[in-house]
């Protein structure tokens, strides 16, 4: 009973500050946008990279090149 009176306090002090202040709201608004659209964007592209298999295709190359190494390595030690 106690933490509903205290949810329906917070609840109207809480519409008190934005209607009171809501051009705060709206420059937190503007500012968080632009952040969320960056954020966004960086995982959409994260899983797009995930899901066309292209994080696998980076490590086969660098294994290749290692194994390429340890075979011109290899041969010059004979």
């Amino acid at each position: 009973m106690l933490s509903i009176v205290f949810g329906l306090i917070a609840i109207c002090l809480g519409l008190w500050g934005l209607i009171t202040y809501w051009w705060y709201m709206v420059e937190v608004v503007i500012a968080v946008f632009p952040l969320f659209l960056i954020f966004s964007g960086v995982v959409a592209v994260m899983a797009g990279i995930k899901n066309t298999g292209l994080v696998a295709t980076i490590k086969e190359g660098h294994e290749d090149k290692k194994e390429e190494q340890e075979i011109k390595i290899r041969k010059k030690d004979q």
